[in-house]
């Protein structure tokens, strides 16, 4: 009897490719380790090598033969790419059958199936089961109708038919074989020795929240939870450990919100104390963070396996978080975790997206404010909001309700590579207009965040703003926006002006549809953030920079009409810059102060903070010898830097503070 040629599958699920870098492609294992489960499957189909990073149109073509199928995963930085490989293999394969899911296919493809006559198949949501029942239904030639969470195309209509029934919820996620543990990447990993691997991994499924710009809680998982075994997890830790994995990512919506959370860190510790890896381990803790998400941060920290601890809050604004449906933890709660986390010296980090619905440029500004007093010591990363499709923000009720106007922009993956000569460009969509924001008031406030960043998080004004607040009652935003809204004089400060001319500049780059990464080559050859690239800038030019930003100060002090000593506002001044490591600085360097300004900085967080004082001090500032690495130097201050909190110079004080 002649044995039947099974059919092939090709699995598509293009990561973006962060140099040498990228990650494994955790959804196609998932879907071909559930499928391998049923003997029937296992008979008919062949799994094709996994095509898993965003590479040129025909590269990837040229490497698939006669397909049955062609399985997309598809997200925001992969859309364009899938659907041109997904178009050239139909012209090529008629017969082909090409299905889509992932977070960008809409959930209900009428529309996009029109746009896009050679989708066969989209599946919504969680995809190991509607898919294996796909492939069920196709070996056995049955209907797709009874098939839930799925739409498909009628084969004599043409039209788009949409299964609005939903998979049956079940909480036991290990019913899903582990792609790492079944052996499904070891031949990848061997094969391409010219590649490093990242890691997904997930320990649940589901979010409680329906945050409105969110796909998790609207779009991608259910609202309840369902998880993986203690001991399957164990063993993806080890399975990562012997391949030597550098980063996991943990996929889960709200780590450290289930009590055995714990036990789970402390699995991944004992991997990573016999192994050496996982080196970091990247997670979204829980919304509401307490006491619980402390202990796990304090021990990730102590492990050296967390960059840094997220306080999300998106916005600080009531109105705002009512529209957003987003529930944050009392500000009074997060000024105590705070400072628990600065007393811990754990370095952590708060999250805010510029241009949720209801936001004004006062209220964002106020927002901002807040943070900065709750804790300066804390990094503050700011977002544009973008929608992505199947939340509640792209929904045309929602958008019209609110004004919300969007700006189809170029995709630069942040910290990626960019895109080589031929290679698709991706898109993605930015809010730059509300009902309550204005396209002028969303410029400023843009502006602005810029500003705040390089001066506050990547700390080019960390201590300067401190020291304002503190001797003149200043509010942090107050300064920040005299700058940011052009208070300043080109003739004065030319260097200083062309950065936030630098900045203006990528307000009108975005409304143009350019992407918002920033190439600077001497530096790697990856997307800066426009803040970084500033920063990367001025280190270059520190002295310029100190020069400048002493005039600036002085027109906005006297403008307020306050009164203040010259000398000891360079003395700031010159410990500020002190603590701003360089390319091209010595690794030590000793620095008198005729003040106490050391001290005085040291302590001007915590409880019992030194007055400055008539105080002579020196100081040893140490700091890596880069010799003039640029490539060296922004790895480690800005990629490793800046979320580890360890983007300042070391200071040794070298004498107590005496009395001249």
């Amino acid at each position: 009897m002649k044995q039947e040629i099974k059919k092939r599958i090709y699995f598509n699920e293009y990561n973006f490719l962060m140099g040498q870098t990228t990650y494994l492609p955790l959804v196609s294992g998932l879907l071909q380790a559930y499928a391998e489960k049923t003997p029937d499957l296992r008979n008919h189909y062949d799994f094709m090598p996994f095509l898993f990073h965003v590479d040129l149109p025909e590269k990837i073509i040229s490497q698939i033969d006669n397909p049955f199928i062609a399985t997309f995963s598809v997200m925001m930085w992969n859309e364009q790419l899938s659907l041109q490989v997904a178009k050239e293999i139909k012209d090529k394969f008629p017969n082909c059958i090409i299905i889509f899911g992932g977070a960008q296919p809409p959930h209900r493809p009428i529309d996009y199936f029109k746009k896009y006559p050679f989708i066969d198949i989209t599946v919504r949501g969680q995809g190991e089961e509607t898919f294996s029942k796909i492939l069920t239904a196709l070996v056995d030639k049955s209907d797709l109708r009874e098939i839930p969470s799925m739409s498909w195309r009628d084969p004599v209509s043409g039209e788009c038919i949409v299964n609005e029934e939903e998979l049956i919820f079940n909480n036991d996620l290990d019913r899903f074989p582990s792609p790492y543990l079944k052996g499904l990447y070891d031949d990848l990993i061997k094969s391409r020795k010219d590649l490093n691997f990242q890691a997904i991994l997930e320990t649940n499924r589901g979010c409680p929240f329906m945050c409105t710009f969110c796909y998790w809680g609207m779009g991608g998982l259910n609202r309840k939870f369902s998880f993986h075994s203690i001991e399957r997890i164990k063993q993806e830790f080890e399975w990562c450990g012997k391949n030597g994995i550098v980063y996991i990512f943990n996929a889960d919506s709200n780590f450290g919100q289930h009590n055995r959370d714990m036990e789970i860190v402390d699995a991944l510790i004992k991997t990573k104390e016999k192994f050496g890896y996982p080196e970091k381990f990247r997670t979204c803790y829980g919304k509401n963070t307490d006491e619980k998400i402390y202990e796990i941060a304090r021990k990730m920290f102590e492990n050296k396996l967390e960059k840094g601890i997220t306080l999300s809050r998106q916005s600080n604004d009531r109105e705002v978080l009512k529209i957003i449906k987003r529930g944050n933890i009392k500000m009074s709660t997060y000024v105590n975790l705070q400072k628990k986390f600065n007393e811990a010296d754990i370095p952590v980090y708060s999250e805010l997206i510029l241009g949720l619905p209801g936001e004004t440029y006062n209220s964002w500004k106020q927002g901002i404010e807040d943070l900065l007093q709750a804790g300066l010591k804390n990094q503050l990363f700011i977002y544009l909001c973008q929608v992505f499709p199947n939340t509640e923000l792209a929904d045309e009720g929602y958008r019209e309700q609110h004004g919300i106007l969007t700006k189809r922009i170029e995709l630069n993956e942040l910290h990626g590579s960019f895109r080589k000569p031929g290679e698709i460009i991706e898109y993605e969509d930015v809010v730059i207009t509300t009902k309550t924001m204005s396209l002028s008031s969303w410029k400023s406030m843009v502006v602005f965040s810029l500003t705040t960043m390089v001066f506050h998080s990547l700390k080019l004004g960390f201590f300067i703003l401190m020291y304002l607040a503190q001797r003149f009652e200043i509010k942090y935003t107050d300064f920040l926006s005299f700058i940011s809204e052009n208070n300043i004089s080109k003739k004065s400060t030319p260097f200083i002006k062309s950065e936030l001319q630098n900045f203006y500049d990528h307000t009108d780059r975005v409304l143009e549809g350019k992407g918002r990464g920033i190439s600077l080559p001497e530096y790697g050859e990856i997307s800066w953030d426009v803040e970084e690239a500033s920063f990367l800038r001025i280190s270059e030019n520190l002295d310029t920079f100190y020069n400048e930003l002493f005039d600036v100060i002085v027109c906005f002090l006297k403008e307020k009409n306050i009164n203040f000593d010259r000398e000891e506002l360079k003395q700031a001044l010159n410990y500020q810059k002190c603590r701003i490591p360089q390319p091209s600085a010595r690794s030590e360097r000793e620095v008198s102060f005729d003040q106490n300004f050391p001290l005085y900085f040291d302590t001007l967080l915590s409880d019992c903070p030194e007055p400055l004082a008539e105080h002579s001090q020196s100081i040893l500032i140490k700091q890596k010898d880069f010799q003039n690495d640029k490539k060296l130097f922004a790895k480690e201050i800005i990629l490793w830097g800046r979320k580890s909190g360890t983007n300042l110079t070391e200071v040794e004080f070298l004498s107590e503070a005496s009395i001249v």
